[in-house]
């Protein structure tokens, strides 16, 4: 395990947002009173990686800051991390039981033996190509994307995906063109804008970042490929096995703040101003801009299946053949059957229906 740290750490270390809360802080969750007609509450606390200025764990975030998770009777504790990558540390030591954040880490862990397992979702999609404007015709076409010098970080999702179409079209993104791996977005944007790249990939966070630089927002890599898999919500087959229903009320309550996001922008807006930080503008463009992730909580197994088959094509994993029976779709089921069944009229909660069908069936 130490020596697939080391190599996931070397690679990922791009991903994660560092936050300003020290390591491990506890914060008191709830004590699980929950009212006569719901669910009557957990026994065990489930343990909760927090990392509150991550948009990409928003759908954890409203749902606590929204009482959701209590008003499901369950008992929890949210445990404030720096990054994703501790978060995913802490699940392989048994530390937490939840970890709301990353992929391609989740992936490579479960490749390499750790007992993790894939059982909802955090995030889909969120990346831009950028390039400078008299370029951004160019290389709105992959096919122009040979010899150029494309400014990435390797560990960005969407990097993995927009290599893998690039290879569907003949261009080898290691051997045909120039990659400069930066760790984060204000890199990138730097190394296009004063001309060290010709092209460049960001993630939707930095999008006003990149046009207040005078660069292009060239295309959305969800159109290469829709709803491609971000950050997805983990845990580890103790919690499975002790900690079954606390799982099922939590991804309830997940549930339920994937409604209210799509319903309450103003006040979703609000509160992640407060826990990020952040000005409105900025919320705004992360949370509902045009190049922003979508906040959904369907694991989408069938989507992670094809991105673990992107992480093994750029040598990021040797192989896939531990993953497919480490995506649990039955704790998420078990949970959205009960909100339907609570709230059979809601639209939203159809959705998720529909796109279960479709992304988490085995084919």
């Amino acid at each position: 395990m130490k020596k697939r740290k080391q190599k996931i750490m070397a690679l990922l270390l791009a991903m994660v947002l560092v936050f300003n809360l020290s390591g491990c802080a506890k914060n008191k969750g709830t004590s699980g009173n929950a009212s006569a007609d719901r669910d009557s509450g957990s026994k065990s606390v489930l343990r909760i990686a927090n990392l509150p200025a991550s948009f990409k764990a928003c759908l954890t975030l409203i749902a606590d800051a929204k009482g959701y998770l209590t008003e499901e009777g369950l008992n929890y504790e949210l445990i404030s991390l720096q990054n994703s990558s501790d978060a995913l540390i802490a699940l392989e030591e048994n530390k937490i039981d939840v970890n709301p954040s990353g992929i391609s880490n989740i992936l490579a862990g479960i490749q390499d033996g750790e007992d993790l397992y894939v059982i909802g979702g955090s995030a889909q999609a969120g990346g831009v190509i950028i390039a400078k404007p008299k370029n951004a015709e160019k290389y709105s076409d992959l096919a122009n994307w040979a010899k150029s010098t494309f400014a990435s970080g390797r560990s960005y999702t969407g990097d993995f995906v927009v290599r893998h179409y690039l290879g569907t079209i003949g261009i080898d993104s290691n051997k045909d063109m120039k990659s400069v791996d930066l760790g984060d977005d204000l890199s990138i944007i730097q190394a296009v804008q004063k001309g060290q790249a010709d092209v460049g990939y960001i993630t939707a966070n930095s999008t006003l970042k990149a046009v207040n630089c005078g660069l292009t927002l060239v295309t959305n890599v969800n159109d290469y490929e829709d709803a491609y898999p971000c950050c997805r919500i983990s845990t580890n087959g103790k919690a499975i096995k002790e900690k079954y229903n606390e799982l099922v009320l939590f991804l309830k309550g997940i549930i339920r703040a994937y409604d209210f996001i799509l319903e309450n922008k103003d006040e979703t807006i609000k509160i992640m101003m407060d826990l990020t930080d952040q000005d409105k503008d900025y919320v705004t463009e992360v949370m509902y801009g045009d190049y922003a992730s979508k906040y959904i909580p369907d694991p989408a197994r069938q989507k992670v299946l094809n991105f673990a088959e992107y992480l093994k094509e750029a040598d990021a994993i040797g192989n896939t053949d531990l993953i497919e029976d480490a995506i649990n779709v039955e704790i998420y089921k078990k949970a959205l059957d009960a909100i339907v069944e609570e709230y059979p009229d809601n639209e939203n909660y159809q959705t998720l229906l529909s796109s279960y069908e479709t992304f988490d069936l085995k084919k």
